[in-house]
């Protein structure tokens, strides 16, 4: 009977560390495997929650997104929320601009759906979404250099810095002038806007300064302004295209999955590995329909 309950004491102080250790688990873009492409949800599920929602969060956490895209906006309370536009008109039941109200006042419209129709939730706080995706879902924060002195140390205190990805416009002088002091700690991906004449010059400058976790690429609507991906890849760069429109894309837009179950092929043969979509069902599916587990071959 001693023995019993020894092995029977034994084998519960193991499960508990087991399912301890698993709770603890972080995950880490660091980590993140860089042969492995990377789902990104535009505004996280938008076609089955409102737009920059809890909800619309937890839908693609379900779906099993790499990574939520969210767009931050300040109230005149001065508290972090999720809005994509400069008013809330199209998004709530409300009108003007964020800043225009506190948070309790704000809280009081509801959301709308992706017809317009209104929910019965609530915009939500920069707060409350980390609470939600803290160890299980990565997030791309949008507009995030705007606030970014009321970002910086949410993230810090929450240890999620590793969980992060901030992205901007600017060029290596403009970012290293403006977040030098941060640069090391976070991890930041340039947007280079192909279509509008940026091209190497600007990926080059950050590859000579700075280790960039990728870059995001704008295309415009064909491929006349497509350069060669594998030789960001091969600098241990991760390549960033958004698949929600055809003028971002070289007109190889999520609808056309729809369709053609290859419409995603195009992505794969041009060495990207992060993918921004309004389809991430689609898109997930086709992953592991043709490469397993999401892997590049």
């Amino acid at each position: 009977m001693i023995n019993f309950l020894n092995q029977k004491n034994h084998l519960f102080i193991l499960l508990l560390l087991f399912f301890s250790g698993f709770a603890d688990a972080q995950i880490s873009l660091k980590k993140f495997p860089e042969n492995k492409v990377m789902v990104v949800a535009h505004r996280a599920d938008w076609r089955e929650a409102p737009e920059n929602s809890i909800m619309a969060i937890k839908k693609a956490m379900e779906k099993g997104v790499n990574m939520v895209e969210i767009d931050l906006a300040l109230t005149k309370d001065n508290v972090l929320i999720l809005m994509h536009d400069y008013t809330i008109d199209r998004t709530t039941t409300g009108k003007g601009k964020p800043s225009d109200y506190t948070l309790e006042e704000i809280r009081k419209f509801n959301l709308k759906d992706g017809l317009g129709v209104p929910t019965q939730m609530k915009v939500p706080t920069l707060e409350e979404v980390l609470n939600v995706t803290h160890g299980k879902i990565f997030i791309n924060l949008d507009k995030a250099f705007d606030y970014f002195d009321l970002v910086y140390p949410i993230l810090k205190k929450r240890n999620m810095l590793d969980e992060v990805l901030f992205k901007g416009i600017a060029g290596y002088e403009e970012f290293n002038s403006k977040y030098g002091k941060f640069k090391n700690e976070i991890h930041f991906m340039p947007i280079v806007r192909l279509s509008e004449n940026e091209g190497w010059d600007k990926i080059n400058d950050y590859f000579k300064n700075y280790k960039v976790y990728g870059f995001e690429l704008t295309l415009g609507p064909d491929e006349s302004h497509l350069i060669d991906f594998k030789k960001i890849r091969e600098k241990g760069a991760r390549v960033w295209i958004n698949s929600l429109w055809p003028q971002l894309s070289a007109g190889h837009h999520d609808d056309l999955i729809l369709e053609n179950p290859n419409a995603y092929e195009w992505y794969l043969k041009n060495n990207i590995n992060v993918i921004q979509t309004d389809r991430p069902k689609e898109l997930i599916e086709y992953l592991k329909r043709t490469i397993n587990i999401h892997r590049i071959k």
